[in-house]
């Protein structure tokens, strides 16, 4: 009989330990494999230029090595915010959605074993007038540092500082001087979440201003962007502030100080101008104190 009956109370645990494992597996992170096999559906959901986001963030790296760079183009994978995008693909696992994407209309849902793929459309997609990176080249801007013209090169030297070091160095650049941060152009910048930034390098001069100018963008009714400092070397907040001018056509839009411990953060100005109208645009920065001071910043018109 003793044996009947721990067979007996074996059942109910038995049944427990069955459950437990269908929770943890079902909440276990997809494999490589798992993912590698999603790509078709997101390249068939996947309309041209559109934006792939992931839910919850910490897997998009693991999507990005499987799914491809064509899936996360540096622009897009460095946005400022999802604001200028009508339509959004986003991958959903263990149940998680994408803040960023909230009050966004679902138009497509399908489960692909653990994903969930979701075609969003963003209900006020904003229209962009110009986008100051996007135009960023050397038809398009003028450089100067401290009153000295900078000259574009394609073949600066490329640098990746590491966890530790500075942020990456583009070959395609204006140099404004001989040392290593002496120049402008694209890169990434890591926010207070640790999430990328594209934006545009203009550490301020040793002496006056760096004035960045774009002679013919086309502007609507609001100047708006982020900036800030690398937050793993500048969170402590021991460098002087960053002041960032905005003119069109020498008239001053106003000026914008960033400090480190704000971290990326946005700026907004009225242009005063009607929309369509061509202008020349200049961004001029500068800091009491220079040293150490990599800002990056980002800027459209809409």
């Amino acid at each position: 009989m003793r044996p009947l009956r721990l067979l007996w109370w074996s059942l109910p645990l038995l049944g427990l330990a069955e459950l437990g494992g269908h929770v943890y597996f079902s909440r276990r992170a997809p494999s490589l494999a798992q993912w590698q096999q999603l790509r078709p559906a997101v390249e068939q959901l996947r309309g041209a230029g559109e934006l792939v986001v992931v839910a919850p963030s910490w897997a998009e790296p693991l999507a990005r090595h499987a799914l491809g760079d064509a899936a996360f183009p540096l622009e897009q994978l460095g946005r400022a915010d999802v604001t200028p995008f009508a339509r959004a693909i986003e991958i959903s696992l263990l149940g998680q959605r994408a803040p960023e994407l909230e009050g966004w209309r679902p138009v497509v849902e399908e489960q692909h074993g653990k994903f969930w793929l979701r075609v969003l459309e963003n209900p006020q997609p904003a229209r962009l007038s110009y986008d100051f990176l996007r135009a960023f080249g050397p038809h398009s801007a003028r450089v100067t540092s401290d009153g000295r013209p900078c000259a574009w090169t394609t073949t600066g030297r490329a640098t990746a500082g590491g966890l530790h070091g500075p942020m990456a160095s583009p070959t395609q650049r204006f140099q404004c001087g001989g040392g290593d941060a002496e120049y402008v152009g694209l890169t990434l910048l890591d926010d207070q979440d640790y999430r990328p930034r594209y934006c545009l390098w203009a550490h301020p001069p040793r002496q006056g201003q760096l004035v960045i100018e774009f002679p013919e963008a086309t502007l609507g009714p609001l100047l708006r962007g982020y900036g800030g400092l690398s937050w793993f070397l500048m969170r402590d907040g021991a460098g002087t502030p960053v002041e960032l001018e905005v003119r069109v056509d020498g008239r001053s839009l106003g000026r914008w100080e960033h400090r480190d411990e704000q971290g990326w953060r946005g700026f907004e100005f009225a242009t005063g101008v009607p929309a369509g109208t061509r202008a020349t645009v200049e961004f001029r920065v500068s800091s009491a104190d220079p040293a150490q001071r990599q800002f990056c910043f980002q800027a459209d018109s809409r």
